[in-house]
């Protein structure tokens, strides 16, 4: 029997590139995947932040003896964020703590905290 030495790809080479190739494929989509998670919880995050950041400000422009704590819900999209500030009074000093909490894929915190002086 002869040899023939005909151009083109055995079935093994071909099986190795197919391979290979499902693995580089599998890579990349388990990369986006990763880099859709991260977008999404810098979304949550930074909205989370200008509501905290918005109630702030609202807090520090109101008269300090109308300062009281409370809390709220605020929705955006399919998220629930919960609101929460608590004013606390050391001698002529006002401690106000603004949390804002969410649940998707776990639970998420954000605080901040600023003093107020008469």
């Amino acid at each position: 029997m002869k040899k023939q030495n005909k151009p083109g790809f055995t079935l093994i080479e071909l099986l190795i590139a197919v391979f290979i190739l499902s693995v580089v494929l599998l890579a990349i989509s388990s990369m986006v995947y990763s880099v859709m998670q991260a977008t999404s919880n810098s979304k949550e995050t930074s909205t989370a932040t200008t509501l905290m950041q918005d109630k702030m400000e609202t807090l520090k422009n109101t008269r300090l003896t109308s300062l009281t704590p409370g809390n709220d819900s605020v929705q955006l999209g399919n998220i629930d964020y919960l609101r929460q500030w608590s004013i606390s009074t050391t001698g002529n000093i006002r401690t106000i703590n603004v949390t804002v909490n969410w649940i998707n894929r776990g639970s998420h915190t954000v605080t901040m905290t600023t003093l107020r002086g008469d």
